[in-house]
C-alpha cells in the first residue's frame, strides 16, 4: 500500500469574474471558513452543483434544449454592453478570480 495519495484526476477549468453585492460576498467568505475551504471557488462551485442537481424543470430544459456548439451563449464579462467600452478588470474590481 503506497504511504502516499495519489494525485487527484485534473478537471479541466473555466476562470469567472463576477460581481457580488458585498453582504453576499461576505457570507459566502463566511461560509467558506465555516466548511474549512480555502477558497470561494469551492463554495460556489458546491453550490452550482446541488441547485443543477435539484432542480428538476432545469435538468428537464437541458434534456430538451441539447448544447448546439462547443460553448454556451453567455455573455463574456469583458464583452461591450450598450455604449460601454470593455476595459480589464483591476484589482479594485475583484477580490478574488472564480
Amino acid at each position: 500500500m503506497p504511504l502516499l495519495k495519489p494525485p487527484e484526476p485534473t478537471v479541466a477549468k473555466r476562470k469567472y469574474y463576477i460581481r457580488l453585492d458585498e453582504t453576499l460576498a461576505v457570507t459566502m467568505e463566511r461560509y467558506a471558513e465555516f466548511i474549512g475551504a480555502h477558497t470561494a471557488d469551492h463554495v460556489i462551485s458546491q453550490a452550482l452543483e446541488f441547485v443543477f442537481k435539484k432542480d428538476s424543470d432545469f435538468r428537464e430544459w437541458l434534456q430538451k434544449n441539447p448544447m448546439r456548439g462547443s460553448e454556451p451563449r453567455l455573455r463574456k464579462a469583458n464583452a461591450t454592453r450598450r455604449g460601454e467600452s470593455a476595459k480589464a478588470p483591476n484589482a479594485s474590481d475583484r477580490q478574488e478570480a472564480v
